[in-house]
């Protein structure tokens, strides 16, 4: 959240001596090649965009307004249809069995819910309706939020997906289309669908205890709640507990401590319920050696009350492991309560949550969070938050995770802590109502921000126009307004491409100690870099091109903020701008109208590549 207004500083007389590159300097050296970044997780699906394939729909955007639908979308623009016999056609790249979309469709006037049919053909067949709802969309206002409709409305777009019981080949159609049926909403806009070839259902392991064996009804028709507890205790200390194919009524939490927890996968075995979750023990008598995976977790969280747990996973677990779970519909997919020590989360799918994707909140150490889909959050996509009541975040890793469309915050935050490192992540379109890509932030109660390590990242159309500052937000952005950050922040190896804004910034209280290395800027809609904050940085085979503002930096902090030139960049020289706020001119190849590089075709993702 940002939750103050910032002050900019009159122009200094030291202007030179605070933000201007000199590239004849003698520390000037020869400039290095682009930097590569991150292509994030390795997910099992191709994605493939409304907006790229066959319609007789209206395509929308490209757009960076707040409270439009094409803002909220990937790549900033969709697919709208609206009336009878309108369709997209999406035509698979892969063999598949399954199909994922992202839609919205519009609100009631009074915020009530109600379903809409969707008609679905592949090569042409009908097959079942899809059922949409608004019920996990459309929010108002400012944080925290409502559902009532009004002012500010955001948080556009839900889910639907469908397990086949056929395999289709690549080049196979499948149509979304308005059909003339009773109910039909006033519109339907589609932004992307995922196909997957999903595997065959997991066997049940050797010696575990099967929850329908305790009275589990897979029909979801009854609370089976009873029946995993009894399971859990059968299995006994270390035993693992097993939930067969089918849907599982589970409407509150479930505790779990050394104790492994198995599912048949993510597609097969589903626990769902009002506020369904696994939660470890909290400290002094914290869970240890629990193990999740392979199910999913289907909640029916609607709206963001902060006072509530109604989250996937929760609680304090060390030596412990997540693994392939899938979540929606709660409020955080995961809020991990410290102190706690070794927890590793792999190769999730966490979306169309009310607040934060996951969250390291306090005293977690040595855990890691890797390879995996992070999307449609309502706050931050991953944040490791170092609150100081309960201790600093430390020697955590977050990685090879794919995290885009946060309708609030960032893809990735560091709010204090030590020694943790984000690396290899992909992090696109995020921040539609505040917030960037990365950030690292001295902010909401946390503890100092010490060793922090930001390498091998990709961030794509990241952070919009602050409604609370009314200046952009970075991609890569920085933030002291609780206190100095002393660092070292040590960023290097990263891609910036096509900031609606500025690409990095500095903002609020003291900021130094940041330093920026094989850092390449491809398109920006105002500045490279934007300095509103005394501190320093050092920069080192920084190249920026396609920057929009009159001057690649802003900066009116004078010899307030010390800028060191490490040698090798491009792009980023000249006297600094300060004044007003240009408007953003958007990159050009974000329109479609210029020629991409060879690292902007790695990751520009074309119809069919993975997100």
């Amino acid at each position: 959240m940002l939750r103050k207004a910032v002050a900019t500083a009159g122009v200094s007389a030291l202007l030179v001596l605070g933000g201007v590159l000199d590239p004849t300097a003698p520390s000037a050296t020869a400039a290095s090649g682009t930097a590569v970044g991150g292509s994030g997780a390795d997910l099992p699906y191709s994605e493939v965009q409304a907006e790229r394939s066959a319609t007789n729909g209206t395509v929308i955007g490209p757009s960076y307004t707040p409270a439009e639908l094409a803002a909220e979308a990937s790549y900033r623009k969709a697919v709208t249809l609206r009336g009878s016999g309108r369709y997209v056609t999406f035509t698979t790249p892969v063999a598949t069995n399954s199909m994922v979309f992202r839609y919205s469709i519009p609100d009631t006037p009074d915020g009530s819910v109600y379903t809409a049919p969707l008609s679905l053909y592949i090569n042409g067949v009908k097959q079942p309706d899809f059922t949409l709802t608004n019920a996990y969309s459309w929010y108002y206002g400012a944080y925290p939020f409502t559902n009532t409709p009004g002012t500010r409305p955001h948080h556009f777009y839900d889910e639907a997906h469908r397990l086949f019981s056929t395999t289709y080949p690549a080049g196979t159609t499948f149509t979304l289309q308005v059909a003339d049926t009773p109910g039909a909403a006033a519109s339907y806009t589609i932004d992307f669908a995922d196909f997957e070839k999903v595997d065959a259902a997991r066997s049940q392991p050797a010696g575990s205890v099967s929850v329908t064996s305790k009275g589990a009804d897979a029909s979801g028709a009854n609370d089976s709640t009873s029946s995993f507890k009894a399971a859990i205790s059968a299995a006994g200390p270390g035993g693992t507990v097993w939930i067969p194919p089918g849907t599982y009524k589970i409407p509150g939490h479930i505790a779990v401590d050394d104790v492994t927890i198995a599912g048949a996968g993510m597609w097969y075995s589903k626990v769902t319920g009002s506020a369904p979750g696994f939660y470890g023990n909290y400290a002094p008598s914290a869970s240890t050696d629990v193990h999740l995976r392979d199910f999913a977790i289907f909640g029916d969280v609607q709206e963001r009350d902060d006072a509530d747990q109604v989250n996937g996973i929760g609680g304090t677990m060390s030596d412990s492991t997540v693994e392939r779970v899938w979540i929606e519909h709660m409020k955080v997919g995961a809020w991990m309560d410290g102190p706690l020590d070794n927890l590793t989360f792999s190769r999730l799918r966490i979306r169309n949550v009310t607040a934060d994707g996951a969250n390291f909140h306090g005293g977690v150490t040595h855990s890691v969070f890797t390879d995996s889909d992070i999307r449609n959050t309502g706050d931050d996509g991953i944040a490791a938050w170092s609150h100081a009541g309960k201790g600093a975040d430390a020697y955590n890793t977050i990685s090879r995770n794919t995290v885009g469309m946060q309708t609030l915050a960032n893809g990735i935050a560091v709010y204090g802590g030590h020694d943790n490192t984000v690396s290899d992540n992909l992090v696109r379109d995020t921040g539609f109502a505040g917030g960037g890509g990365i950030h690292v932030g001295q902010r909401y109660d946390s503890t100092p921000v010490g060793t922090t390590t930001i390498s091998r990242n990709t961030l794509i159309r990241n952070g919009n126009l602050s409604p609370t500052w009314q200046f952009g937000i970075g991609s890569l952005w920085f933030d002291g307004s609780e206190g100095a950050i002393a660092g070292p922040i040590n960023v290097s190896d990263t891609l910036i491409q096509q900031s609606p804004y500025e690409a990095v910034q500095w903002v609020e209280g003291t900021v130094s100690n940041v330093n920026l290395t094989d850092v390449t800027i491809e398109g920006t809609g105002t500045f490279a870099l934007q300095v509103q904050t005394p501190g320093s940085a050092k920069v080192t085979n920084v190249k920026a091109n396609g920057v929009g503002a009159p001057s690649p930096v802003y900066n009116c902090q004078g010899s307030a903020f010390a800028l060191t030139d490490g040698g090798g960049n491009s792009g980023i020289s000249g006297t600094p701008y300060c004044g007003a706020w240009p408007a953003p001119v958007f990159p050009p190849y974000f329109l479609g109208a210029g020629p991409q590089s060879a690292a902007r075709a790695l990751h520009a993702l074309p119809t069919g590549g993975r997100p």
